[in-house]
């Protein structure tokens, strides 16, 4: 809005020109003596000190109104020097003053120059008292335009200032909406998944027992204690979500190593996990999208190639964080059930932030392959760990 209204300063920049340009033309024109000197020296005086006045709009106060009185002077130099001058530099004085601050003190010095120049008309024109109303009528014209334009600039910035609240307010308005959605999901997650699942806890634990009591198959109590152990994980795990959702406590890079564990509890197949590098500083967008494309890639072998190889890779490199989620030596990859969203989330989260996600079929296997950018782009290292 700002941008549609700069035409205002080069037209004004135009008006001072015409205005030398005018008193050169003028009866006396510029000398080196005599009125031209007067003339010449006024004309350079208003173009000088017009100039700054239209083109700085942060000067102080002090700096306005002594160019505001150097320009009176001016104005009323050159009518001085050429009776019969133009008033355009009188009526340009007059839309000038409203622009810029202090408007009273720059009013009445506008009044005071104009008061001279009316003067200055008195003894030099035959209807000296119709010129002078036409004279004083233009310049209270001009006067309104000024103050118009004013106006006009200081309701445009108060629309941009009153857009930019809305802006705030809004974006204030759906982070907590946000925030309420995110708290009720992990009302209802610890209300129901953790619940049921610390349910499951004490009903394998009890399973367990009484396979021990009643000597049961070996296989049946590994089988148990498996079960058991796998739902201990997984209330973890709800029990993690809903801190995420709450904000508090959000996994990382760091508890990758566990989620490597508990897929060692769940697979028949040889997990490794691999850190190499130094880690470096990540946003909680990262780190959070870190954990969650491991978490389901693990959960992806352990559903579409059960009992396959899985090799994870953390490298921090020079700039980017890369995870590699590899399985081999197993089955070719064949979807049961309906496809899931596990893909399109991780893919959604590298996006949030600023990295990618590809996958696809590796030689003799699949690979999942994150890579994230360093929240203030540190170099990582290159040493093994």
């Amino acid at each position: 809005m700002i941008a549609s209204r700069q035409w205002l300063t080069p037209l004004g920049l135009a008006m001072v020109a015409l205005v030398v340009v005018t008193a050169g033309l003028g009866g006396p024109g510029f000398n080196t003596s005599g009125l031209g000197l007067l003339n010449l020296l006024s004309a350079l005086v208003f173009a000088g000190s017009a100039v700054p006045f239209l083109v700085h709009e942060k000067l102080p106060a002090p700096a306005y109104v002594s160019s505001m009185v150097l320009m009176a002077l001016a104005v009323v130099g050159m009518r001085a020097a050429d009776p019969a001058s133009e008033v355009i530099a009188l009526f340009l004085l007059a839309a000038f003053a409203p622009l810029r601050s202090p408007r009273p003190v720059l009013a009445a010095v506008t009044l005071l120059g104009v008061l001279a120049f009316n003067v200055l008309q008195l003894g030099t024109a035959h209807s000296a008292l119709a010129l002078i109303l036409a004279t004083d009528a233009g310049v209270a014209f001009f006067f309104l335009v000024g103050t118009l334009l004013r106006r006009e600039k200081e309701q445009r910035l108060r629309i941009t200032e009153l857009l930019h609240e809305l802006q705030v307010s809004r974006e204030a308005e759906r982070e907590a909406s946000l925030e309420a959605e995110r708290a009720r999901m992990a009302r209802e997650m610890h209300d129901v998944l953790a619940h049921t699942l610390s349910g499951l806890v004490l009903q394998l634990e009890g399973a367990r027992l009484l396979a021990q009591g009643s000597r049961a198959d070996p296989r049946v109590l590994e089988t148990i204690q498996q079960a058991q152990q796998l739902s201990r994980s997984g209330l973890a795990e709800a029990r993690d979500a809903v801190r995420t959702l709450r904000g508090q406590d959000l996994p990382g890079p760091d508890r990758i190593g566990s989620l490597v564990d508990q897929h060692r509890l769940a697979s028949a197949g040889q997990t490794s996990f691999i850190d190499r590098g130094i880690p470096a500083p990540l946003t909680p967008e990262a780190e959070l999208a870190l954990y969650r494309a491991a978490q389901e890639s693990l959960s992806n072998v352990r559903k579409h190639a059960p009992g396959s190889d899985v090799e994870v890779e953390l490298v921090w490199g020079p700039g980017t964080v890369d995870l590699y989620v590899t399985n081999t030596s197993g089955p070719p990859e064949t979807p049961t059930g309906a496809p899931g969203y596990g893909l399109t989330g991780m893919t959604e989260r590298a996006d949030l932030a600023g990295g990618t996600v590809t996958a696809g079929p590796f030689p003799g296997g699949f690979r999942v392959h994150l890579s994230l950018p360093y929240a203030d782009a540190a170099p990582g290292g290159a040493t093994g760990t």
